[in-house]
């Protein structure tokens, strides 16, 4: 108990006469609101005696005496103040009153607050300790006394969360590395025990890039690597003298689709060409979807895409391959095969099924600008009623159309059956084709560049307010080429750079070309010298093997009439506009391959090798030729759908 004396007046000024009179709260009603309203203010004033009650007046010695009841002891634990809480102080919520009220009375800040336990411990504590605890308590959104926090050796500091707190990586911890930094600066770390509660906050020197990070040639065609794919160096924790880069590598098993996005010049071609560097070197089927005039970046993977597989040379072949992939998913052998056997995943199936139904991996880049255009027909009007332009712009946009809905009946059926997608887009929205309706389903995503647009990380990552940022000092370095932030399904979203392999005088597609035929070869028909020839620098003076670039890509692709065949619906709208044409007194395009016949008639070239007469081995055999699935002859299907 605690005795507080209020001394009040003696005489006061009536209101309603002007006259002094002698001031008697004890009988005076209105005397008695005063003496109240005089004491409410007093105790303002003096947080000591916040919670003490007028208990009785003296009116010999014109004082009103207050008592708190409640607090009974304050005791001291070597360093500490105990405050013994009474009944109506033993909640959570009356932590922010007790801390108010006692820091100002003891000069001290408080450090635990037990409710249940009935007492509320003060402690001294330096300015720096103070804030430590403050920055750390309101980056995780706690009280400061619910964090006590001590001196570490290096200059650093432990902090105990209270036991009500639970940390939760998911939400604090980047919160918690932003209050590292605050405390300290870039470079200072953290680590968190979730079980116990304990963050460590390490100072460090701020982390960096080398200018360049080597590709790790020697795990090329590892089995360990099978589906676990390396392509850069995650941002250390810290740097220092004593740095060590760790790999970022791509795990396919917890997703077999993997979203990347960036715009020009942002790294996206060393990222893709690191990755397939790896997935190559393990020897699965490979297919390649891309624009036309984007294909060169490819290039210098010809030799092992899979024959046919190939679709850069046109929309239409791009179309045609992915045609081809559902296709096989949904109807081809392999599907037989895992219906028969009821496997539900690649993964599991025995060693024997692995060698006959390998890995696929598809990498369709440019996505955005493949499907800018599509439209789905519905309906195809008389030939004579639509001018070859707009046959055209309808055929081009039956193609891409082909290629947005067969991506996203890839995403959602492909993977059991062990294929795996790399899809690349400088833009990923609504209008690309990737609303969240498809990007949701990739589990992997990464985006390339420092300073990406808001739109673009908010159209690829998933859990944004969880992104580690690009630290500003690496950009002032000049080590920001090739950096980007990845968000991994099972794994922590990480800032990384990608490696890469070229040297002063040869290109990385050249020097991964290189090592790709010393550890896995080349296909038989395949000269590897004349290919690595066709990558390195070429001048006016030394120009490129034109024959042998056109008959390593025509060994791979897709013929256009194949890939034309794929699509009854395609088929039909190509017969309509050449009719079109005909009647405009236009001379239709030929199919490729073909003669100016679109019933698939083989004019003749002149080259029955088809080696271009360059002495070269035939580009694709004759069963590569022939369509994939169920056709319909285009006149019959026009004239149905006119119907």
């Amino acid at each position: 108990m605690k005795v507080f004396q209020f001394k009040f007046p003696t005489m006061v000024v009536d209101k309603a006469s002007g006259e002094r009179v002698m001031f008697d709260p004890a009988s005076n009603a209105d005397h008695r609101r005063k003496l109240d309203e005089n004491i409410d203010q007093w105790r303002r004033q003096h947080p000591e005696a916040h919670d003490a009650q007028l208990d009785s007046i003296d009116m010999d010695a014109h004082v009103a005496v207050l008592i708190d009841h409640g607090v009974t002891s304050v005791n001291r634990e070597g360093s500490q103040q105990i405050v013994n809480l009474r009944p109506a102080d033993q909640k959570p919520a009356a932590g922010e009153r007790i801390a108010r009220i006692w820091e100002a009375r003891l000069g001290m800040k408080m450090v635990r607050f037990e409710p249940y336990e009935g007492r509320a411990v003060f402690e001294a504590l330096d300015k720096d300790r103070v804030s430590a605890r403050g920055i750390l308590a309101n980056a995780l959104g706690v009280k400061p006394w619910e964090v006590m926090v001590e001196p570490r050796a290096d200059g650093g500091w432990r902090c105990r969360l209270a036991r009500t707190i639970i940390w939760q990586p998911s939400k604090m911890a980047a919160r918690t590395q932003e209050a590292c930094e605050q405390i300290g600066h870039v470079g200072w770390t953290y680590t968190a025990d979730a079980k116990t509660g304990i963050i460590d906050i390490i100072p460090g020197e701020p982390p960096v890039f080398l200018k360049t990070h080597p590709f790790p040639f020697d795990r090329l065609g590892s089995p360990a690597d099978r589906d676990r794919t390396p392509f850069g160096v995650k941002l250390p924790a810290r740097g220092g003298a004593d740095v060590v880069y760790e790999p970022v590598e791509m795990d396919w098993r917890e997703s077999s689709f993997l979203l990347i996005g960036g715009e020009g010049g942002s790294g996206k071609s060393v990222l893709a060409n690191n990755l397939l560097a790896s997935i190559v070197a393990q020897q699965p089927l490979l297919s390649v979807v891309d624009l036309a005039n984007k294909a060169t970046d490819y290039y210098w993977l010809r030799p092992w895409v899979t024959a046919g597989y190939w679709g850069c040379e046109s929309v239409v072949q791009a179309a045609g391959v992915l045609n081809m992939l559902v296709d096989e998913i949904e109807h081809g052998e392999r599907a037989r095969a895992w219906k028969e056997n009821a496997w539900q995943n690649w993964l599991d199936i025995p060693r024997w099924a692995k060698e006959k139904y390998p890995l696929h991996y598809i990498v369709v880049d440019e996505y955005s600008s493949l499907v800018d255009e599509a439209q789905l027909v519905k309906r195809i009007p008389k030939a004579d009623s639509v001018l070859p332009a707009v046959w055209a712009q309808m055929f081009t946009g039956q193609a891409e159309n082909d290629i947005r809905s067969r991506v996203l009946r890839l995403l959602r059926t492909a993977r059991a059956q062990g294929y795996r997608l790399i899809l690349i887009s400088q833009t990923v929205n609504e209008r690309s084709g990737l609303g969240p309706t498809t990007r949701d389903l990739f589990g992997q995503r990464i985006v390339m560049g420092p300073n990406p647009s808001e739109a673009l990380v908010r159209g690829v990552f998933h859990d944004v307010a969880s992104m580690p940022v690009v630290p500003e000092h690496l950009t002032a370095l000049g080590v920001t080429k090739g950096v980007g932030r990845a968000e991994f399904t099972g794994q922590a979203s990480v800032v990384f750079k990608t490696t890469y392999a070229g040297t002063q005088d040869r290109s990385d597609t050249y020097m991964l070309a290189q090592a790709l035929v010393d550890r896995i070869g080349v296909p038989d028909g395949v000269d590897a010298a004349r290919f690595l020839r066709t990558l390195e620098p070429h001048g006016e003076d030394d120009p490129v093997d034109a024959e042998y670039m056109r008959w390593l890509t025509d060994r791979v692709s897709m013929p256009y009439a194949r890939a034309l065949a794929t699509d009854p619906v395609l088929s039909a709208i190509k017969g309509a506009w050449d009719e079109s044409r005909i009647a405009l007194g236009e001379r239709p395009d030929p199919i490729p391959g073909m003669g100016a016949d679109t019933d698939g008639a083989d004019a003749g070239d002149g080259d029955a090798d088809g080696d271009g007469g360059a002495g070269l081995p035939a580009a694709s055999p004759d069963a590569d030729s022939q369509p994939s699935g169920p056709v319909m002859d285009a006149h019959e299907l026009a004239r149905l759908m006119r119907a």
